[in-house]
């Protein structure tokens, strides 16, 4: 079997199992009375990472109508062609390159999570908030350090929540980064887009994806993959601002697999929205820091 069948055939393993290798988005806290909450957490986040990352393409597909050929000539100045859809996106991806922003991610379905926050990929500093019952799960990055925490949630705690729990208190992890690890490590498509909006043509270069414009001129792409235990196929949307840069990727994931013997078929639903280019970034370092270990 090959790469990418093995990597398929892992990530259907995971959404059929519920859980999945992929770091979560606040990753290792240190109390151990957040460890079961943060297996549960593992589990709703890796496999919406999980159904994101699909695999690596070759070529970006773009279908187009090229104009028959004339032997007549004319003095008539020819009349420029319309930015094809792809070219749209690649304008769109320079714009939103090497500028700070603020995002939203909005996961549908049971147990989905909101996360917000900021980035600014010159100083590689930003945040990501998710808010739960129990606590608002936090990462920070400063400068490329990486710190993951828990915050106070932000209604009363359940009955059955908060003995143990130490809010405030942050891993920094070893190492510099130049990304939020909401989505791994950037090589899926949503993932892409939260740590660099114009990564986004790059990974839908990387899926062999298709991209068209919808009627009301917003950008369409689809792609799909198979594999030894499954498939899956992949629609979204991009519409840009008023600017031309990046502002909303929504993406429908369906898929189905037979790694546990029997059929199963899921569909994931996320919106990315960026919005606010060029706001100033500023993150505070937590006073209680644990070094994490790794």
């Amino acid at each position: 079997m090959n790469n990418i069948d093995d990597r398929l055939a892992h990530r259907l393993h995971d959404i059929v199992d519920g859980e999945t290798g992929s770091v979560p988005p606040v990753g290792a806290l240190i109390e151990r009375g957040r460890r079961a909450r943060r297996r549960r957490t593992t589990a709703l986040v890796g496999s919406t990472c999980a159904l994101l990352a699909l695999g690596v393409g070759t070529a970006l597909t773009v279908p187009t109508n090229s104009p028959v050929g004339r032997s007549d000539v004319t003095t008539q100045a020819a009349q420029p062609e319309p930015a094809s859809p792809a070219m749209r996106l690649v304008s769109a991806a320079a714009a939103s390159e090497n500028i700070s922003y603020r995002m939203r991610l909005t996961n549908s379905g049971p147990g989905g999570l909101t996360y917000e926050g900021a980035f600014d990929p010159r100083t590689a500093t930003g945040y990501v908030r998710a808010p739960q019952d129990d606590s608002v799960m936090t990462e920070l990055l400063i400068n490329g350090t990486r710190y993951q925490g828990g915050e106070r949630p932000l209604g009363p705690l359940p009955a059955d929540k908060g003995p143990g729990e130490t809010y405030g208190r942050y891993g920094q992890y070893p190492g510099t980064y130049d990304r939020l690890s909401l989505h791994g490590d950037g090589n899926d498509v949503l993932g892409s887009a939260e740590p660099d909006p114009a990564a986004l043509f790059a990974a839908l270069k990387r899926q062999n994806a298709t991209v068209t414009e919808n009627p009301d001129g917003s950008l369409h792409f689809s792609y799909a993959e198979n594999g030894r235990d499954g498939s899956s196929s992949t629609t979204g949307d991009v519409t840009l601002n008023r600017d031309g840069r990046i502002a909303t990727v929504a993406l429908t994931v369906t898929w189905q697999s037979t790694a546990k013997g029997r059929l199963d078929t899921g569909t994931s639903n996320s919106t990315l929205e960026l919005f606010d280019y060029g706001t100033a970034v500023t993150v505070e370092r937590p006073t209680d820091v644990v070094m994490v270990k790794e």
